[in-house]
């Protein structure tokens, strides 16, 4: 399942600090893009864990697309990033919430209503042209949208009404901005780790009242990990108090936001570690590695992660009875090791 975060923000939050921290790219590897673009590996330890007992040929582990967007003076979101914004699963809008030495004070509540406020009436003239534009609109669209234009242009974003998935479904084809799931982070000072300070605890405040999650990250820091080696790591996330990389947490949380789960494969030949939704039925999960195997679905043999490493290896396991045999309708759990068998 791809994903795709798109990294938004006002000019100096800190956003190309934060998008070069979380994909180890330096300046010279995006310079001369107009929106960077990199794919950064989602850490899980269980993988190395089960590629140190399968000693494959190859080990995969799941990745995220992350997308800087262009910032500007009252707004993240300029003309020529829109359509690009468009397209990603997710929104993250960085808000500053340290001093800046060329810019007076620190309002991070307001930055975030400036944020707010640019991407409503991004989607307000979508909107609105839709509606004046469609000669012939279908009944149910023109419902929706009409429904989407009062709160877009009161600039009330917490009255966006919430759609079924059917609704998303006839809207998905807009892009609408207003509809993607959101994440805030608070770019802090290094002197407010690990706690987050003050205008951490004023934008926690704020979004808790809209549910939308909210971390604080230390832009600066993560750059500077992001240039150590693994030996050196450990020692300077420990001098500023933090037991997991930016990286880390934000999947987590971006995880937690959009319902998603971790299952793997593993073999002589590779260990790889797959993203699917919470809930989806062993088919659904097969589809994710190929659509031929969810076609072609006939069972699924099934042990979770902790059973597995218990047993260190799948003979074992086999002997043990936890190896099992799952048809159609199993849901997969997060962290089960799966081995698809198919015929098409």
């Amino acid at each position: 399942m791809p994903l795709s975060i798109g990294i938004t923000g006002l000019s100096q939050a800190g956003k190309s600090t934060l998008f070069k921290a979380l994909t180890c790219l330096s300046e010279a590897d995006v310079s001369g893009r107009k929106q960077p673009l990199a794919r950064a590996a989602v850490p899980d330890q269980r993988l190395w864990k089960l590629a140190e007992i399968f000693q494959p040929k190859k080990t995969t582990p799941a990745t995220v697309d992350f997308l800087d967007m262009p910032g500007g003076t009252s707004s993240g979101l300029g003309t020529q990033a829109i359509s690009e914004v468009r397209t990603s699963t997710l929104l993250l809008a960085v808000v500053r919430c340290f001093k800046h030495p060329y810019l007076e004070g620190v309002d991070p509540l307001a930055d975030l209503e400036s944020f707010e406020t640019e991407l409503l009436l991004t989607d307000l003239k979508v909107v609105e042209g839709k509606l004046e534009r469609a000669k012939k609109l279908d009944p149910k669209e023109r419902t929706l949208l009409e429904a989407l234009a009062h709160p877009l242009s009161e600039g009330n974003i917490k009255a966006i009404p919430h759609f079924n998935e059917e609704e998303r479904k006839i809207l998905s084809s807009l892009g609408l901005l207003c509809l993607k799931p959101r994440l805030v982070v608070a770019n802090i000072s290094e002197d407010d780790l690990p706690q987050g300070g003050q205008y951490y605890a004023q934008l926690q405040e704020v979004c808790r009242a809209q549910e939308v999650p909210c971390l604080a990250i230390c832009a600066e820091v993560e750059a500077m990990l992001a240039d150590l080696d693994e030996s050196e790591k450990a020692e300077f996330m420990a001098d500023f108090g933090l037991e997991e990389s930016a990286l880390g947490r934000l999947i987590n949380l971006c995880y937690r936001k959009l319902g998603l789960q971790t299952f793997f494969t593993a073999g002589s030949d590779e260990c790889r570690a797959w993203t699917t939704k919470v809930g989806a039925k062993a088919p659904e999960a097969a589809g994710e590695i190929h659509s031929d195997l969810q076609r072609g679905f006939i069972r699924a043999e099934v042990i979770d992660y902790p059973s597995f490493m218990e047993c260190g290896s799948l003979a074992v396991a086999k002997e043990k009875g936890l190896l099992r045999v799952e048809g159609k309708d199993y849901v997969v759990q997060d962290g089960d090791i799966l081995n698809i068998r198919f015929n098409v």
